[in-house]
């Protein structure tokens, strides 16, 4: 009896860890089947946190990411050497602001030890433009690279001061020759460069001859608004505006020079019309 009991122990316990082994074994067939049926990924290089334009890239500010292969954008890093070197001091900097956990793309930095440049910066169709500005122009030095500015042209017109705004939600990309700035104080600049396209290149360029231009900072979200107008001097002390009438003006020749004059109610009536009183 007591060797029978001994065998039916024996042969169950064989039996319990015949069953672990091929438990195991199912489970690790799975978890690998059902890796195999997953996508492939690779490791690329991302961004740790975000990057604006002029930043540079250590290895402090990357980190790895398993990316699906066949979704790996064009121009991505998948080693640290490719990106920064063999000895990983190469300098880089951000052409185009990186968002965090986005992948670091070449369009969007510098090639190894290339210096940025302005026309890196700027978008297809764009020009740099610069504007001469002061204290109060400048909007008291707080307009920094990557705001948005509304521009004012205060001229003289008919006798009066009139400002109107001739651009609206233009961006920054330089005050005097910083193209980006990590301080957090208030900077004076002579010179704003925004970047725009050819048609509000030539307005600008028409528009510093003609009168004297002002920035006014927008806020980051705030929407271009079409209901602008502008504002005479007149307003300013409560008088209407002063409008004439075009139908009202009469073009004058007197020695040789030719002006625009308006028609007064006892103007004689010109040819192939009547007067009044021919009427009646």
């Amino acid at each position: 009896m007591r060797i029978l009991s001994l065998l039916v122990l024996v042969f169950g316990i064989a039996l319990a860890g015949g069953g672990v082994f091929f438990a195991s074994k199912y489970f690790k067939e799975m978890k690998a089947s059902m890796a195999q049926q997953g996508p492939e990924t690779v490791r690329v290089l991302v961004a740790k946190r975000s990057l604006d334009y002029g930043a540079k890239i250590t290895p402090e500010t990357l980190q790895w990411v398993e990316w699906p292969k066949a979704a790996v954008p064009p121009g991505s890093f998948t080693s640290v050497e490719t990106l920064l070197g063999e000895k990983g001091d190469v300098a880089r900097v951000v052409l185009r602001a990186i968002e965090p956990g986005e992948p670091i793309l070449e369009t969007k930095i510098t090639k190894l030890g290339e210096s940025p440049r302005m026309a890196m910066n700027l978008g297809e169709g764009k020009r740099a433009v610069s504007i001469s500005v002061d204290a109060v122009s400048g909007v008291a030095g707080f307009v920094a690279p990557g705001d948005r500015v509304d521009i004012l042209l205060t001229r003289d017109a008919e006798g009066q001061l009139i400002s109107s705004v001739i651009l609206q939600g233009v961006t920054v990309i330089a005050v005097d020759q910083q193209q980006y700035t990590e301080a957090s104080s208030p900077r004076l600049g002579r010179t704003v460069t925004v970047e725009v396209d050819t048609r509000q290149a030539q307005k600008l360029a028409v528009a510093q001859q003609v009168g004297r231009l002002s920035l006014t900072l927008r806020g980051i979200d705030e929407a271009v608004s079409d209901e602008v107008s502008t504002v005479t001097a007149d307003e300013l002390s409560g008088l209407p505006r002063k409008h004439v009438d075009p139908g009202q003006l009469v073009r004058v020749r007197r020695a040789g020079s030719v002006q625009d004059e308006k028609i007064g109610e006892t103007a004689t009536p010109g040819a192939g019309e009547q007067s009044p009183a021919a009427g009646n």
